[in-house]
């Protein structure tokens, strides 16, 4: 299974209730992007720098990752966190790397930057989104009992198709046939507009 099989999906999510929820934050930035002509009195100097620090911070990160330079990219990772703590930018960066360690094979490792973003304990949904991948790596390790629970503790709506499947998998994986069955079609039922729906429905007839 491919372990960036929803990315796309769960992508989509994350970024339409992060804007959701952080419309204000948005807002702010396109104030301070015009040049600040309007309301920059709201918004002190030091805070507007230390989010350009921050952007350059990870501007550079991205910058060596692309080079697959990973192991200064972590160095430099690891810095804006010391520095900044954690932020939506160092979730991204560890984001970004356990998706390039996971498609090496490298699945401990990839686990191990999955781990880093729930120990922050960011909002739900990214925690959610991260735990489904963090319980495919999992089952690409064979550690289906740690799978399931990864997403059977998966609380936003949106995602539950996805948790149930991710079940189904493991249950299957395992030998566990009825099991898998009764989470793939709880799967197809919290599907509603999940474009892996007939992907589910497949699993079903050969489980």
């Amino acid at each position: 299974m491919a372990f960036e099989e929803y990315d796309d999906f769960e992508q989509e999510k994350l970024v339409k209730d992060w804007i959701k929820n952080n419309w204000l934050t948005i807002a702010t930035g396109l104030i301070l992007g015009l040049g600040g002509v309007f309301g920059m009195n709201y918004w002190k100097a030091q805070k507007q720098q230390e989010r350009f620090d921050i952007a350059n911070q990870y501007q550079s990160f991205t910058e060596v990752f692309k080079l697959s330079e990973f192991d200064e990219a972590k160095k430099l990772l690891t810095e804006l966190e010391s520095k900044s703590g954690a932020n939506f930018y160092t979730y991204e960066g560890h984001l970004l790397l356990a998706k390039e360690f996971a498609g090496k094979g490298e699945l401990e490792n990839a686990a191990s930057e999955l781990k880093k973003v729930i120990d922050a304990k960011p909002d739900q949904l990214i925690t959610d989104v991260v735990k489904l991948r963090l319980a495919r790596v999992y089952n690409g390790m064979e550690k289906y009992d740690d799978a399931l629970t990864q997403a059977q503790s998966v609380e936003t709506e949106s995602l539950m198709s996805i948790a149930q499947e991710v079940q189904g998998d493991s249950h299957l994986a395992k030998g566990n046939s009825k099991e898998a069955i009764s989470a793939y079609e709880s799967a197809v039922d919290k599907g509603d507009g999940y474009s892996g729906k007939r992907n589910i429905e497949i699993k079903i007839e050969n489980a």
